[in-house]
Parts: structure tokens; sequence; C-alpha cells
């Protein structure tokens, strides 16, 4: 089994923010994370956007999965503190069948 990490941000955030998240969590956890659709789609207008951007972690990972979620967790504590008004932000995980295994 493997386990899929989701971030999910929701409030106001910039045309760029997703973008600079995704780069920040694959440097950080060496993970390749995608951004998912969210029902409300990408809003243009500077309103609230929702944004999930999903990493999905193997056993044979170089770090542990404890420790990669605490790197993400630190990525997303981050980035919402160097924001005026930060979004909400929560980090999931959820076992998934293991995409190399075909489990």
């Amino acid at each position: 089994m493997a386990t899929r990490i989701s971030v999910s941000v929701k409030g106001m955030i910039g045309l760029d923010d997703p973008d600079r998240m995704l780069a920040e969590l694959e440097a950080e956890t060496g993970l390749t994370w995608h951004p998912e659709p969210v029902d409300e789609g990408r809003v243009l207008s500077g309103g609230v956007v929702e944004v999930i951007l999903v990493a999905v972690a193997v056993k044979a990972a170089e770090m542990t999965l404890e420790a990669t979620v605490d790197a993400v967790k630190r990525v997303v504590e981050r980035w919402r503190r160097e924001r005026l008004e930060p979004p909400e932000a929560t980090v999931d995980t959820e076992a998934v069948p293991d995409p190399e295994r075909g489990d």
C-alpha cells in the first residue's frame, strides 16, 4: 500500500501561490506533487479559492511517512505565516493501492 498525502488550501491566494507551494513541497519532500480539480475551479477574480495539492508516498520512499508528513506540515505552516491573511490549510493522509506494484 501507498499513502496519498493531500494539502487543501482555501482562502485568499494569489494566482502563482499554488505553483509556489507545489515547488516548495517537492523540494522539501522529494515527491512529485500535482493539483487536483476542485468543484469551484480556479477563480481569477482574487476571490476565495480552494486548491488541493496531492502526492503519493510509497513505502520504498527515502523518507519515512511520518517524516514526510511532518515536512509537508512545516511547508504549509511556513507558507501560511508569509501571508497577511493566511488561508485555511489542512494536511490529510489516506492509504491507497501502490501505483508501482498495482495493489
